[in-house]
């Protein structure tokens, strides 16, 4: 008889159905399924947090509701303790949800959960770090998706490089036909996919590489797949263009959806954003046979794969001048067949989905095999939530407000169910100058 497979638990915020981060677990947990990990996914269950909307949309996980009847902090840590002490997980991972880490330091310190923790991180975010670091006495291990933010890890959070772990995101390797060439006289057809925002991803360098492309001469058509914050101004300062069809907004669309109308239709993927730890989207667009046309985003260097003319074409962050001269380039139809090759080689190399659950497996197995950390001494008290918290103290306050039915409304998701619990040590745009250094730093040691 094999012996059994460690058993894992998930815990993931449930407010949110669409994005990289929801898809990669879709993917992830099945396939560990099929390779006979037992694997269960802890969804909240609130205001905010829709559990039976998510299970809707991924019918197939093996999800089980997270609650917090209250909507306190309190609330939250028992409901996590609650859930460690009933499934007694071999390994439990947290994906952004803060309360994991205090709920599982206060169990392990009770001799009430024996298990292993790990962080899986997915950017470059100064309060998961901050959350990271404070956690250390009982975070087993930080699994990161890209190779710059586990140098954080150790720089910023002062993790042992030998907990640090890396495991990528992977999609499928070949998922599309092969694509036709376009006629010379044919318009480039562009791709741009993500979150409508201006500070990660840089929406607003669009209209300026469009009108660039006009310029010198290219014909381009554009198509924009995704929403957010910065949708309505995107649309006034597209507005001509959109209104001759040149560019099209297409929403939110599922993974289904983007190999439909985007993956198959288009010739190129645009990306403009400042930092990535993938994205997958650009592991999509090469399995698919897409050139990709990129900004050198911070996390791009040292990863590795967007390698210039050979996986990619590259151009400055910001500089739609270079981004425009970079397309236009891809009237070249050699060029733009080594790039589709070489990217779909790329995929099937490194970033395929079998390649990236080995390397997740493998980083399971490393996180339950180092050294135990020291049993944590008492975690340190929550802060009082209201004059009840103020009277009575945290714990029985929150006996009161469950016998009561008292509860919390929150104006917000990360209100509900926090991402990360502590501020960071300095604000977004300093990390990513300090990731920046970094990397060009490394890299040059790398090249020495």
């Amino acid at each position: 008889m094999a012996p059994r497979r460690p058993k894992l638990l998930f815990l993931a915020p449930s407010a949110y159905t669409l994005g990289g981060v929801q898809e990669w677990l879709a993917q992830l947990i099945p396939d560990l399924q099929d390779r006979d990990w037992p694997v269960t996914l802890a969804l909240p269950a609130g205001q905010w947090h829709d559990f039976e909307r998510y299970r809707d949309r991924y019918p197939s996980l093996p999800a089980l509701p997270l609650g917090n009847p209250s909507g306190s902090r309190a609330g939250r840590r028992r409901g996590v303790a609650a859930l460690l002490r009933e499934q007694q997980p071999d390994l439990v991972l947290g994906v952004n949800l803060g309360d994991l880490y205090p709920a599982a330091w206060q169990e392990r310190h009770a001799g009430h959960f024996h298990g292993r923790v790990a962080m899986t991180l997915h950017g470059f975010v100064p309060t998961l770090l901050a959350d990271l670091q404070a956690h250390r006495p009982v975070i087993d291990a930080v699994i990161a998706t890209n190779q710059l933010t586990c140098s954080l890890c150790h720089t910023q959070a002062n993790i042992p490089s030998e907990r640090i772990l890396y495991a990528p995101y992977g999609v499928n390797p070949d998922p599309y036909p092969t694509l036709t060439d376009p006629t010379p006289d044919s318009p480039l057809k562009l791709a741009w996919v993500g979150r409508l925002d201006q500070d990660q991803k840089r929406v607003h360098d669009l209209p300026g590489i469009m009108d660039e492309l006009d310029r010198i001469g290219i014909v381009a058509q554009l198509s924009i797949a995704g929403g957010g914050t910065e949708e309505a101004s995107l649309r006034a300062a597209l507005a001509p263009r959109l209104q001759s069809g040149q560019v099209r907004l297409l929403g939110h669309l599922t993974p289904e959806e983007l190999g439909e109308l985007v993956y198959q239709n288009h010739d190129v993927l645009l990306i403009t954003s400042s930092w990535e730890t993938g994205p997958i989207v650009a592991w999509e667009a090469m399995a698919a046979g897409l050139a990709v046309v990129s900004s050198r985003y911070v996390g791009s260097g040292l990863e590795g794969a967007l390698r210039a003319d050979v996986t990619a074409l590259l151009f400055p962050v910001g500089d739609a001048t270079t981004a425009a001269a970079q397309l236009a380039r891809l009237q070249d139809p050699q060029l733009r067949g080594q790039l589709r090759r070489a990217g779909r080689q790329l995929v099937q190399q490194r970033y395929g989905r079998d390649q990236s659950c080995q390397a997740w497996e493998q980083a399971f197995e490393r996180c339950l095999n180092l050294p135990p950390l020291a049993c944590p001494p008492a975690v340190p008290p929550l802060p009082p939530q209201g004059r009840l918290d103020r009277w009575v103290g945290s714990n029985r306050a929150e006996d009161l407000r469950r016998l009561l039915g008292i509860r919390f409304q929150h104006t917000s998701p990360g209100g509900e169910w926090p991402h990360a619990l502590h501020s960071g040590a300095c604000d977004e745009e300093t990390l990513l100058t300090l990731a920046a250094a970094l990397e060009a730093a490394l890299e040059a040691e790398e090249g020495s």
